[in-house]
């Protein structure tokens, strides 16, 4: 192998299995990098499954001598004692692989990412430095208002929270009858015909709370749906929370006048409910705030 044939695939990017990994640039110690190499046919990794805080590396000889690997997670201090057997590589050593004309599957964990080098072993024209591949960041969120099945009316907040490791944009809707991204069906959200503003303090980032409160007085009782979706980022995993609830004709009463109480009015009240008109009557006498009475 010509270090001439280097030259010629510098700035070629060949992707693996996954996108997103982010390859070293290359150096009289390390003249390669993982995506050359995987285009030249030499020792090489792959990431064939990226999950939330793992994912699995796939480390791979070509041919019949070993190629060794480092592996390190999240950016970890030395996880091996002992100098480098590279002795050009001077920040210490990491857990290996090593591979013969053969390949090698591994689990890693990790919050953010893992890194992966070839630094001895091989020939020295594949070896390459430091090459990224990002996992899943594990974020939680939860819709913390309305909670399922319950029944509102009126004035109804809206709440919920995101834990993650930065400030994503934030999708939301409330949607009449289904959960389903249906345009016709939104009453409140910044989506495809509504465009209300909610507030989210992102202050706290293990803590981003959202609120907003709607008026749904003058809304058609019924299911509704409040859907909370925060933007997902590369290398985050995907959230989108909903939660249904009930919306109920808002209460009537209760009533301030007798007069109200007459000609069947009482009927029209269940703020308090009343068993006839005398029962009205006898509410509306007996209430400090009823028009007439004195303030108790």
């Amino acid at each position: 192998m010509k270090k001439l044939l280097i030259s010629l695939f510098v700035g070629v990017l060949t992707l693996g299995l996954f996108a997103g990994n982010v390859s070293a640039v290359v150096n009289p110690v390390t003249p390669s990098t993982n995506d050359i190499n995987r285009t030249n046919g030499w020792a090489h990794v792959d990431q064939v499954s990226k999950g939330v805080s793992t994912t699995d590396l796939q480390f791979i000889s070509t041919r019949a001598f070993y190629s060794c690997f480092e592996y390190r997670a999240d950016n970890e201090s030395n996880t091996v004692a002992g100098v480098n057997p590279n002795a050009n590589i001077t920040d210490g050593r990491w857990t290996q692989v090593c591979v013969n004309n053969s390949q090698v599957t591994k689990t890693i964990h990790a919050n953010e990412f893992v890194d992966v080098r070839m630094v001895y072993g091989a020939e020295t024209d594949e070896r390459f430095d430091w090459t990224r591949f990002d996992v899943l960041y594990p974020r939680t969120a939860a819709i913390t208002a309305p909670t399922a099945g319950q029944d509102v009316y009126g004035l109804v907040n809206f709440t919920a929270y995101l834990n993650d490791k930065d400030v994503d944009p934030i999708q939301w809707a409330v949607r009449e009858g289904t959960c389903n991204a249906v345009a016709s069906a939104n009453v409140f959200g910044n989506v495809t015909g509504v465009s209300d503003v909610a507030t989210i303090d992102t202050s706290d980032l293990s803590n981003q709370t959202f609120s907003f409160t709607g008026d749904m007085s003058a809304m058609t009782p019924g299911m509704y749906c409040f859907i909370y979706n925060p933007t997902e980022d590369s290398g985050e995993s995907n959230i989108r929370e909903t939660v249904e609830f009930n919306l109920l004709k808002p209460p009537v009463g209760p009533p301030t006048e007798m007069s109200q109480c007459k000609k069947d009015g009482w009927m029209t009240f269940d703020n308090p409910f009343f068993k006839n008109q005398g029962d009205c009557v006898s509410f509306v006498q007996s209430s400090p705030k009823a028009i007439g009475n004195k303030t108790k």
